[in-house]
């Protein structure tokens, strides 16, 4: 197989892990020994009780060391809920974010528990990042932007649209629902970190095999509808989008996310790497403190 075929191979590949492997017709999160991570925070510690929900943008795969807990999870304990429960002197920590995660699996659970089962009437601040896996959304667009352009042009064109009307609906729900069971926690609603440059590619994206034009529209227009979503439920957002300009997977020592090939230790394929979690977590604390 020539390089530029086996490009797509390795796109969907990663996809599925990032979807879960999940059918549009109901949430299969990934099965995991544990769907909890919990920590406590120093015996000092006089901050919020903290939960964190969401996907593997969150969970962090592949960023050493990873919880041996929480199995196909695959959470980072130098994931960004992690760093941000120790900056804020959090009173108590519970991750449950998982690799493969949908709202669905937020709010009804899947193979795990409902992820929103940790949230309480004692909890004090939630963050959750979720939306990129619902009705495949990463799956299908990275699929159909390692196919032509054509093909990247057609699914931003004619299905992403209503993807995201669909999706932002079951987000502004499990918003909602998080408020619900924690009505006095404060509540952040956190966007995704870019992959794709805002013009141009690169070797590392694999080249021209990959439509990164077509890629950086699609990941626009999550974040717009992310935005929105937290605007009607009321929450605060915290976009990872304008933040991510020369920090994105073709950006060489600066990249905030993996390209094809991961750094060892350092996240997986088309994920966040530890200095992206470390960006995100200074993004939520500045959201909190401002």
């Amino acid at each position: 197989m020539s390089p530029t075929r086996a490009v797509p191979a390795v796109l969907l590949a990663v996809a599925l892990l990032v979807s879960g492997c999940t059918s549009t017709d109901g949430p299969t999160a990934p099965t995991a020994t544990s769907s909890r991570s919990a920590s406590s925070a120093p015996p000092a510690a006089d901050g919020p009780a903290y939960v964190a929900l969401g996907d593997s943008f969150t969970a962090g795969p592949g960023i050493e060391p990873v919880d041996p807990d929480s199995g196909l999870c695959i959470r980072s304990e130098k994931n960004y809920p992690s760093l941000v429960a120790s900056q804020v002197r959090a009173s108590s920590f519970t991750d449950v974010s998982c690799s493969g995660a949908t709202t669905s699996d937020v709010v009804e659970g899947g193979f795990n528990p409902p992820q929103l089962e940790a949230v309480s009437d004692r909890t004090g601040l939630v963050t959750l990042g979720i939306g990129g896996n619902d009705s495949g959304l990463f799956a299908a667009l990275s699929r159909a932007c390692t196919s032509d352009v054509a093909s990247c042009s057609a699914y931003l064109q004619n299905t992403l649209p209503s993807v995201l009307a669909s999706t932002s609906g079951r987000v502004v729900s499990a918003l909602e629902a998080v408020k619900g069971r924690a009505p006095r926690a404060q509540v952040l609603l956190v966007g995704y970190l870019r992959i794709a440059p805002g013009s141009g590619t690169c070797s590392t994206l694999g080249g021209a095999a990959f439509d990164a034009a077509g890629v950086a529209a699609g990941e626009r227009a999550l974040d717009t509808m992310l935005a929105d979503a937290a605007r009607s439920a009321d929450v605060t957002y915290v976009s990872m989008s304008r933040a991510s300009d020369g920090h994105d997977a073709c950006a060489g020592a600066d990249a905030w996310t993996n390209g094809l090939r991961p750094a060892a230790d350092d996240g997986i394929t088309l994920h966040p790497r530890a200095a992206g979690m470390r960006a995100v977590a200074s993004a939520v604390e500045k959201a909190l403190t401002g």
